[in-house]
């Protein structure tokens, strides 16, 4: 029985003396909401538009909601390597009322993905990371045009009859997009558990097919309403940091 009590003792002794980051070179692990801006190109969407007579919608980009977290794999080997997954989104309207009527555009991107980044740090509160953010999702543009007489329950209804031809119109399209975002990184501990994370890169995308509606397949859709487009993004993440 002695000798086993001694054995224990010399085993915590050994492993005491083993620093903590040769057993665990690194591990995080962290989440949190992210705020951006989008700079999507929207020449093409918007000369659309304004074919209809509906106003372009903003040249000057996109605020971006979104949020994710990430962790860095306790992997000696890999001990650079970070792995992360967000989302992120954005939802932009233009309308015009001309008389009794009213046309409205509303504009939406939601994408979610995951990243991969190298990580060098510099002392223990600074890091900067490269890599990229790859990720799927959708852009989808709602089109209403409605009559000021338009809200009747029955008169809605009967739009579907074929007794009567209507003012009142409503179309629903959309696309998938696979997406491709070199980004850089600059991230800063501002407390134990806390860490501010500033991201910058151009995202590449490649469409799917368009959709209208109960999804019915549209052709001749113009080719430069895409996800691309410069994106910067700030997240604050909570989590659990050894360095």
């Amino acid at each position: 029985m002695r000798y086993k009590i001694v054995l224990v003792i010399i085993s915590l002794f050994l492993i005491q003396n083993i620093s903590y980051s040769q057993l665990f070179p690194r591990f995080s692990i962290a989440g949190g909401p992210t705020i951006g801006w989008f700079w999507n190109n929207t020449d093409d969407i918007n000369a659309q538009l304004q074919d209809i007579g509906i106003p372009g919608i903003s040249k000057d980009g996109f605020l971006t909601l979104g949020g994710g977290g990430f962790v860095d794999l306790p992997i000696k080997s890999i001990r650079w390597l970070r792995v992360g997954g967000s989302g992120e989104g954005f939802t932009t309207q233009t309308q015009i009322i001309t008389d009794s009527v009213t046309r409205t555009a509303y504009y939406h991107y939601g994408s979610g993905g995951i990243s991969l980044d190298y990580v060098k740090t510099f002392g223990k509160s600074v890091e900067l990371t490269l890599g990229a953010y790859i990720a799927t999702g959708k852009l989808t543009i709602d089109l209403y045009q409605n009559t000021s007489s338009f809200g009747n329950w029955g008169s809605i209804f009967n739009e579907f009859n074929g007794t009567s031809a209507s003012d009142n119109v409503a179309h629903k399209l959309s696309v998938r997009f696979y997406s491709a975002r070199p980004q850089i990184g600059l991230g800063v501990f501002l407390a134990p558990f806390l860490y501010a994370k500033l991201n910058a890169g151009y995202q590449f995308s490649v469409n799917n097919n368009w959709y209208a509606d109960d999804d019915i397949e549209v052709s001749n859709a113009p080719s430069g309403i895409k996800a691309d487009g410069f994106i910067v993004n700030f997240g604050l993440n909570v989590g659990l940091f050894s360095k």
